[in-house]
């Protein structure tokens, strides 16, 4: 039992946790619609069982009481009220008499991502889409409030199995599921208070001392006509610079993280001539082990500060980015947006001006077949951040992909600055004893 088991089994009104609090301000001063819509998504190959698939959601909403917990008030008055299970709508569409089915499910899937959710009434809206009498796209569109990508993967597992379990009169094998999200937020307000909360601060104050936030080059323009708001470029990185670094990620005894945040910071401040690095990044925030199966919005924005040494061989600027990020993972319950005004230096004011994230995929999780659904374009839907750099696996490669404000950010620049992280990362693959700064050469600059 959790530290709110009682307080659920009561369906009272809820105090929100600190990270739905920040969604919600940021919400309202964004206005960023699409920034707090989550999906998950899965393409059905095959005979679908339309009964079968309604029960398995029933009971996964059922199984995460987030998925249930409607939302009241606003502000500090924001509270989540966690309803008892109850049997779930599937909501249908049928493009199969459209010329492109395919086209005609995907812009579907776009528009209700853009579709805001009224997390009054319900955080989630399932839709089943037929897109060919043996090809459907399940689409669970959520609110941010009640999801993350950790959350989104565990989701994605559950239905698949509950969903086999149903068409095979079996159990379902799922773990149970330890503290459910509104057991983890009481725990996290007990964390966040007192002590807990003096020694947090007090650590991110003095890792932060006199850190800023790196100024990129940015053009003060608006779109042109037919332009979209947001620059993408995308570039893979090849086969064997990613086995390289994964080697090397090995070798230092750490995870690939680390070792693409240090390409980054390196290209940062090839472009910034900047030696003290500081950049966003999200984190699971998932310590507890009583919520490795727990289904919420437990992520959390940190800043990681590096450093960076020239003259040094680039494997020290590996092992010192793993030294930061060790850190911050045991410090990872504070989110920056805690800490005291002035904490942190930024032109714009905002500290998560520039964000750097390693995600599991730039395709969707597996869907009910095992199949997979290029998410791109859901990644496209919901950006949130002005300057945003996405590493992500993809088969046998990593892919590198940059998403940016047109309006600050030039999309022939923002081409150059990908380009240039691949061949850092080449150059790091290929001799990671070489002094940093000569990964910079200007055989391998692209400006």
């Amino acid at each position: 039992m959790g530290p709110g088991s009682a307080i659920l089994a009561d369906v009272v009104e809820l105090p929100v946790s600190v990270g739905q609090r920040l969604l919600s301000l940021m919400d309202h001063y964004l206005g960023e619609e699409s920034a707090l819509n989550e999906q998950v998504l899965w393409r059905i190959e095959g005979q679908l069982d339309a009964g079968a698939l309604r029960v398995a959601l029933t009971k996964l909403v059922a199984r995460h009481a987030a998925l249930r917990t409607a939302f009241v008030g606003n502000g500090r008055r924001l509270r989540q009220v966690v309803h008892e299970p109850s049997p779930v709508a599937l909501a249908e569409a049928d493009v199969t008499g459209h010329a492109d089915p395919d086209t005609a499910a995907r812009e579907r899937v776009s528009e209700e991502m853009r579709r805001t959710i009224d997390a009054a009434t319900s955080p989630i809206r399932p839709l089943l889409i037929r897109i060919a009498p043996a090809t459907h796209l399940f689409v669970l569109t959520m609110h941010h409030f009640v999801t993350d990508d950790w959350s989104n993967g565990l989701l994605s597992r559950d239905l698949r199995r509950l969903y086999a379990a149903e068409l095979a009169g079996a159990d379902d094998g799922l773990p149970a599921v330890g503290w459910q999200y509104a057991e983890w937020s009481e725990w996290q307000r007990e964390r966040l208070s007192g002590a807990g909360l003096r020694e947090l601060t007090e650590y991110w104050r003095h890792q932060l001392d006199g850190a800023r936030i790196p100024e990129l080059p940015e053009r003060a323009s608006a779109p042109g006509e037919g332009e979209q708001p947001w620059v993408s470029v995308e570039l893979p990185i090849g086969p064997e610079t990613t086995r390289a670094l994964r080697d090397l990620a090995r070798r230092e005894r750490t995870t690939l993280f680390p070792v693409l945040l240090s390409v980054f910071s390196l290209l940062l401040h090839d472009e910034t001539r900047q030696r003290d690095i500081t950049v966003a990044s999200l984190f699971a925030n998932r310590g507890s082990p009583q919520v490795a199966d727990s289904v919420g919005f437990f992520v959390t924005m940190l800043l990681l500060r590096t450093d960076l040494d020239r003259d040094s061989p680039a494997r020290e600027l590996v092992r010192a980015t793993r030294k930061t990020v060790l850190a911050a993972l045991r410090h990872q319950e504070l989110p920056y947006q805690l800490l005291p005004p002035g904490t942190i230096s930024s032109r714009t004011g905002r500290a998560d001006d520039i964000t750097f994230q390693l995600v599991g995929s730039l395709k969707a999780r597996e869907d009910l077949s095992g199949a997979e659904i290029d998410d791109m374009e859901g990644m496209l839907e919901r950006r949130r951040f002005a300057f945003e750099f996405v590493v992500a696996p993809h088969e046998d490669r990593l892919i590198a992909l940059l998403l940016c404000d047109r309006q600050r950010f030039d999309a022939d620049w923002a081409a150059r600055f990908v380009a240039g992280y691949v061949a850092v990362a080449d150059a790091l693959a290929a001799d990671p004893d070489r002094p940093a700064g000569d990964l910079l050469a200007p055989q391998r600059r692209t400006t």
